[in-house]
């Protein structure tokens, strides 16, 4: 995604802080757009007295913020419908569907904070919680720990490292794949274990 990177970096230079603002917010919502990277070299312009650093953090985690919110807002008022209307409707009246919602009501607060530092994982964690309702105060405290923890992560590693913030972006993007695919690896082994834990009816 190094070419869109290159693509937005004027923009973000002529229009600073409303630019970090627009591409967060857009990013959150699962557009091709890298977040972090442009995190990154936004606190790297910081460093060299182009933007202010705490601006950068304050309006990166407010687009994510309110990006993340149109998603669970979304999913919980119109979720349900749309997916009725385009033939979920079993799906979402399955017990094994429901045991999942209600596991994740009672207990949102890791999936979502641990989500918060990868976009697509992030995405569909926000639609779950709007689709199972969990309570908004829930969602939204441990939406805040995250994304504030993750935007300042990323701009301390940009402010940091300076001109060789895309080398580090690289190399967070690869560490990252890595992740993934290890995670996709043990879930591929252990699915059945996994999916009996997920769907067990749990205890009132």
């Amino acid at each position: 995604m190094n070419f869109i990177v290159h693509i937005i970096l004027p923009y973000l230079l002529l229009y600073k802080y409303w630019a970090i603002f627009i591409i967060t917010l857009i990013a959150s919502l699962a557009f091709p757009v890298p977040p972090g990277t442009l995190l990154m070299a936004s606190s790297a312009f910081a460093s060299q007295g182009y933007l202010s650093f705490f601006w950068v953090v304050f309006f990166g985690s407010l687009g994510n913020i309110v990006g993340d919110n149109i998603g669970y807002w979304l999913a919980r008022r119109y979720g349900r419908q749309v997916l009725r209307k385009i033939g979920f409707g079993k799906m979402l009246d399955s017990e094994k569907y429901q045991n999942i919602e209600s596991r994740l009501k009672k207990r949102p607060g890791f999936l979502i904070f641990i989500t918060r530092f990868e976009v697509f994982s992030n995405l569909a964690v926000n639609l779950m919680c709007g689709l199972g309702e969990v309570p908004y105060r829930k969602y939204i405290i441990y939406e805040l720990i995250g994304e504030i923890l993750q935007v300042t992560l990323y701009c301390t590693i940009g402010y940091f490292v300076g001109d060789n913030w895309e080398a580090i972006s690289g190399i967070i993007g690869k560490s990252l794949l890595l992740t993934m695919f290890v995670v996709a690896l043990c879930v591929a082994i252990f699915w059945k274990k996994i999916w009996r834990a997920v769907t067990r009816k749990p205890v009132a």
